[in-house]
């Protein structure tokens, strides 16, 4: 049976304490509905982002964010179906976590299945299976080739893993934080699939997190932080124990190292998200009318504002958006009809429009742009 060793430090304390400082002021924080989700967003787009990037996917956060929202599109090279799959896998979690499924060996390789899809509809994964003859399964440098992790034999997998997942079913004495520090560390020891452990170990102690509270409304995302500082992410872990499993991880060494680590990252992040929601509701009501704007709605006030356009030419509007002028004609159509333009002329073809009374006296700031 799995039994980790672990002590507390001053230092996990101080941050469990921050943790929690931080997770019960949150909960009295009335955000709009507006800014939760736009919060909620920007943390699974970090989390799918970053999260990647650790395994060596070189997409900018745009081009995630392009891949996200364009996720129709059929032609895709493997970096973007790897976000894609990553962020479909943190969806698959918030409807889990809703209806609290447990963490079975199962639930983990239907999470598995979606991370490392490749096809148009997930499977569950297998475990890792024995290697061909002369073969070493090891988790290799990128740079050097040489080894830097030999896990345990493929035949021990699924009886260590159901020691983990025993484990966390039972253990109820620990400090949720740390329970989940503990369940990542062992996961990765474990390394039960032949490819992308990493992402669902990350994947899996965010869905912990998550199901006990501590997602801090969703708004959670440590990979970030691993991501800024990935050589104290590899050392931590790897807490200066030897590259072979059977030489001193087969049992389970202290994890004071790695654990601190993990409440660390956890703090800093609880700290951030707590600044960033404290600042959205001490900013001024929003403005109604700004409440329904679309970026595009938003793109276009702006440079009417900027540059003080008391005539809205749609031959200008098709330079900004690098559209036809038929296009920007039947956009204003529309801009009138819910009255943020009028034309300058009507009965006859219109060229030209104006802001409507309402939409003159906009801030940038409001708009979500620095004046």
């Amino acid at each position: 049976m799995f039994q980790p060793h672990f002590a507390y430090t001053h230092e996990i304390v101080r941050d469990l304490m921050n943790i929690e400082r931080c997770r019960t002021s949150l909960e009295y924080l009335q955000l709009p509905t507006r800014v939760r989700q736009e919060l909620a967003f920007h943390a699974k787009m970090k989390s799918t982002h970053f999260s990647t990037s650790i395994e060596g996917n070189l997409l900018s956060y745009d081009q995630v964010e392009r891949v996200i929202c364009e996720k129709g599109r059929n032609t895709k090279i493997n970096a973007e179906q790897e976000v894609l799959n990553y962020w479909n896998a943190l969806t698959f979690l918030e409807q889990a976590s809703e209806e609290k499924l447990p963490v079975t060996l199962d639930f983990i390789r239907r999470l598995h299945g979606i991370i490392v899809q490749k096809g148009k509809t997930p499977k569950r994964s297998a475990f890792r299976q024995a290697m061909p003859p002369g073969v070493l399964f090891a988790v290799f440098d990128s740079q050097t080739r040489t080894p830097e992790y030999i896990p345990p034999e493929w035949k021990e997998v699924e009886p260590l893993m159901k020691d983990l997942t025993d484990w966390y079913r039972d253990e109820d004495q620990l400090p949720l934080p740390v329970k989940a520090a503990i369940f990542f560390y062992q996961f990765v020891t474990i390394h039960p699939f032949e490819d992308g452990n990493g992402r669902t170990a990350r994947a899996l102690a965010t869905y912990i997190l998550m199901l006990h509270g501590y997602n801090f409304r969703g708004f959670n995302s440590m990979e970030e932080y691993y991501a800024m500082d990935l050589k104290g992410y590899y050392e931590n872990i790897q807490m200066g124990l030897p590259v072979l499993y059977y030489e001193g991880r087969n049992e389970p060494p202290h994890l004071e190292i790695w654990v601190g680590f993990f409440l660390r990252i956890m703090a800093l992040c609880a700290e951030k998200i707590y600044s960033m929601a404290k600042d959205a509701t001490d900013r001024k009501p929003q403005n109604p009318l700004v409440g329904s704007l679309t970026p595009k709605d938003r793109k276009m006030l702006r440079f009417v504002l900027e540059n003080h356009l008391e005539q809205i030419r749609t031959k200008d509007l098709a330079e900004l958006f690098h559209v036809t002028q038929r296009a920007v004609s039947a956009w204003c159509r529309d801009w009138c009809d819910r009255n943020i333009l009028v034309p300058n002329r009507k009965n006859v073809r219109t060229s030209s429009y104006s802001l409507a009374e309402s939409f003159r006296d906009l801030d940038l700031s409001e708009l979500g742009f620095r004046e």
